[in-house]
Parts: structure tokens; sequence; C-alpha cells
């Protein structure tokens, strides 16, 4: 009982002391506000990897630049059980200096002391712990693929080894000693610390890694660690490509355009009811009011026989100079669909291709969707394949190849319906009708365009009112190069597929695709 008395004030004071110590602490760490270092650099006083042994102290200092007393707050990252900092937040002195004293963990291992700037940068640097010293690992990579290494990143983790670390590759093992080196040489790591299992993990950016484990490290020693590293899979979710494909056709494609062509010109004016055709547009074009005068002038004036006359007339009837148009349109084609190509989402497998053109048509005035739901996977070798099918409106598009011909024939025309009006006289046939109440000849000839208009809608849609829609089936396959990343940055294939026009024979065609990544394509 004397002897707890005794003591009890030294106990008393022990205790006072140490939760008076507990509690300057937490409130340095509360307390600390120095400036924020946006705009500044931070860099450890110390040079590669810092070396402890078991429960050693040691005492580690940064320096920002420009001098400053910036707050600077320090955190160990990775594995480091029973290491610890005696703060956490410390302000730097107006030269930018500050230190931080790091307690060592009792038992081997590797992790990482990072400092931070507040509102700034950060900087971290590599600690090994073994009480039987350190060795120098030199990890060389043995690869036997095709891809481009710019450099190579090696990490040696500490007390665990490669099957445990698998899932996380090809990221850096959280804690490990990390070094870089050029392609065509080894990584060296120094400090690697001996006595535990060594995770050794060699990549090239994201695309292609491997991991060795190493037990027998001595101290002092260079050990060579050869690693084999193997392709990683393409990363088909981040890749966007420019794509092109351009075909050959192996049968007798002239004929199925010509089926289309023939029912555009058909939709425009039907054959053997021209006249009527057109004045019937045009009796629609005039306003509500004039109607009645409009169909009574028609009937009196026998406008139906006089527009015929008129039409017959023409030098190039409208019908043959529309197709006319058309046939030197296809002429002028280059065979090819481009478009964008993208993952779909977090769907694996799939992709969208986002057509902008077909042939030297805009795709949307070829009558192509907005996006087409494809399918891809990738082989070995980084071989890239691509399946699916892409839609078109024949008589949109084959109105529209017509349409780049009538306007390098008639370059006054700003549009495919002033071509036409152009082609079939309208200012004449007006002058020769001579108008009715409410509209003259210069009225009549607007109705003319008016009309024509109209008829021109109705043959750019001939293929969708009939319920035919134009197919081309693709299927390409071939290798892509891939970045570091593991993502395509160009892609060439073969490419077979079959083209229709929904109501004659498909025609098979073959070729090739050709993409480059594109930074352009729109994301989902």
């Amino acid at each position: 009982m004397r002897f707890s008395l005794l003591y009890l004030p030294l106990l008393l004071a022990a205790a006072t002391s140490g939760v008076g110590c507990s509690q300057h602490d937490a409130a340095r760490d509360v307390e600390a506000a120095g400036v924020p270092g946006t705009d500044a650099t931070l860099t450890f006083d110390d040079a590669g990897t810092l070396e402890l042994a078991p429960g050693e102290r040691r005492v580690v200092g940064v320096t920002g630049s420009p001098p400053a007393s910036y707050e600077v707050r320090f955190s160990l990252i990775g594995k480091a059980t029973g290491a610890w900092l005696d703060s956490t937040t410390v302000v730097a002195g107006p030269d930018g200096q500050a230190s931080v004293q790091l307690h060592g963990p009792s038992l081997a291992s590797t992790f990482r002391l990072r400092a931070t700037l507040k509102d700034g940068p950060s900087a971290e640097i590599g600690v090994a712990v073994s009480d039987k010293g350190f060795g120098t690992i030199h990890v060389v990579p043995r690869y036997a693929g095709q891809r481009e290494v710019s450099a190579w990143v090696a990490s040696v983790k500490a007390g665990t080894t490669c099957a445990d670390i698998a899932t996380t590759l090809p990221d850096d093992p959280e804690g490990a000693l990390v070094e870089t080196a050029g392609p065509d040489e080894p990584v060296v790591v120094r400090s690697a610390p001996v006595g535990p299992n060594l995770a050794v993990a060699l990549r090239a950016g994201r695309a292609m890694w491997g991991c060795v484990d190493v037990s027998d490290l001595q101290a002092g020693a260079t050990r060579d660690v050869r690693v084999t590293v193997k392709d990683g899979p393409i990363d088909l979710a981040a890749t966007s490509l420019d794509l092109t494909l351009a075909f050959t056709p192996s049968g007798d494609v002239q004929t199925l355009f010509a089926a289309t062509t023939e029912r555009l010109v058909e939709a425009l004016l039907p054959e053997g009811v021209e006249a009527a055709a057109l004045l019937d547009e045009m009796a629609l074009a005039a306003p509500d009011d004039q109607a009645l005068a409009f169909a009574e002038q028609r009937s009196l004036g026998l406008w139906d026989q006089v527009t015929a006359g008129h039409l017959a007339s023409l030098e190039v009837p409208l019908r043959d100079a529309c197709s006319a148009w058309a046939a030197l349109g296809l002429t002028q084609q280059t065979p090819e669909i481009s478009g964008y190509l993208r993952a779909l989402g977090d769907v694996p497998g799939n992709a969208f291709f986002q057509a902008t053109s077909f042939g030297t048509v805009d795709a949307e005035d070829a009558g192509l969707p907005p996006e087409h739901r494809m399918s891809w996977t990738t082989e070995p070798g980084d071989v890239l394949r691509l399946v699916g099918d892409l839609y078109w409106i024949p008589s949109r598009f084959v109105g529209a190849v017509a349409w780049q011909a009538a306007s390098s024939a008639l370059p006054t025309a700003a549009s495919m319906p002033e071509a036409l009006a152009e082609a079939a006289q309208c200012q004449a046939l007006g002058a020769t009708l001579a108008g009715y109440p409410g509209c003259d000849e210069a009225c009549l000839a607007d109705l003319c365009l008016a009309a024509l208009a109209a008829r021109w809608q109705l043959a750019l849609d001939a293929s969708a009112l009939a319920g035919l829609v134009g197919e081309l089936g693709v299927s390409a396959s071939g290798p892509a190069t891939v970045d570091e990343d593991a993502i395509p940055i160009t892609w060439s294939a073969d490419c077979i597929g079959v083209i229709s026009n929904g109501e004659s024979e498909p025609v098979t065609v073959q070729g090739q695709a050709s993409a480059l990544a594109s930074p352009g394509a729109s994301p989902e």
C-alpha cells in the first residue's frame, strides 16, 4: 500500500504528461493553417527509397517551391501495419521546408509516404523495411508480342505474391516500390527488402503486363529477374474510331441501282400521266381560295392536253433528264461508307456505328439512321472483328446523287426542285397556260416549281413508301495497332458483305475496312 502511495504522484504525472502530449499533437494538426500551394511544386529532400530497420525512426523532409509557409499533409500509402507519423499536418517554414518523423513498422515491408500541399500537388517516396538488409533487382522484360513499348514500369511489393495482386494488375500495387526505364533496358529497383517474398510486376502502360515472385534476394546483391509479359485484352469500352468501309461489288450492282432509279423517276412523274400528275400537284399548291378558279381554267383551257404537249416538246423529257442525272451521279460515287465507331456504353461486345457519308452523299441525305448497332470482338494477336448491318433508303441515296449531277449540269439551280423546274421549263409553261383569275403567268411558274418540289419529295421517299429498305451486311476482321492503354489507334481489315435495295437480288461485295483513333466520335 505504501508502495502504491509512494508512486501514485509519479504515475499521475506520467499519465497527465501523456494526455497533454496527445492533445498537443491533435491541436497542432487542427490548428495548422499554412498557405495553399496551388501553383507550387513539392519534392522530398531524400532521393530514392528510404531504407529503415524495423521500428526505426526517421525524420523526413520536404521542400515547397517557391518558398512559402505551405500547409503540408502527410499520409502512409499501402500496407504499413505498425508504421506511424508523429504528425499528419505540418506548416512549412518561410523557406518552404517541412518535416515529419516516420516510425517504421516492426516487420519487413514496403509502403509509400505521401506529402500533399493544401490545394496543390503531392509527392511520394518509397519506404522499405528489413532487418536483413536490402538488394537491387534488375527487372528484365520477356515480351514476344507486337505492341510498341515506350517505357517499362516495374513495381516491387513485399510480403505478398503475384497471385495475391493478380486482380489489381496492371495497376501498380498499392505501396509498392516503383521505377521506370526505356523500352530497351531493364528497370532497376534499388532498396528492395531482403527476407519477405517480393511480388515483382512489370507493365507497359495498361496494355501488357506480367509478374514474378522472388523470395531469395540477398543483401547487397543485384538480382536479374526476368518477367514474362503478355498482352492484355484490347479495351473496346474505351475505343473510338474513324471508320471507312470501302467496297468493290463482285456482282451486277448497276442493276440494283437501276431498279431504284426507275422507282424514283416513276414516283416523280408516273409514266403516261406526267401532265396530270404535275397539274394535280399545282392545284394542291395553289391557295385554297383559288382552288375553284384553277379547276375551272384547267377544264376550259384544256390544260392537261396543253401541259402534255409542253412536256413532250422538251428537248430532253423530264423523266429522262432525271434518270440521266441519277446514272451520271452513280458513276461518280466512291463505293464506301464512312463514320464513327464507338463502344455501346457498358454493353460488352456491342458498338455503335454513326455513319457520316455514303459515297459522296451525306449519310442523312442517303437515308441512313443516326446510329447502327453492331457487334465486335477481339482475338489473339490484336485482331478486331466487326459484324453488323447498315440500313439506308435507296431512293434517297439515288436522289441525292442525281442532285449532285444536276447541280453540275445546271449551276444556277440552288436545289433539285429548281433544277427540275428549269429542265421542265416552268416559265414557258406558265406563259403557255396564261394564268387564271388571281394567278398570272409568273404565279403559274411558281406553282409549277412548288409542284415539282412536292413530287421530288415523293420520289425521295419512294422506297420507304413501298416498304423497301436497303441493307449492307458487313463482316470485317483484321489486326489493330493499340496504344499503351490497350486502345486501338489504327485498324485495317478485309471486309466482305452483301448489299441490297430491298427489291432486287442482293449483290456480294468485298473490300477493306480502315480506321484511325477518333477524338471526334461523340460518346454515348
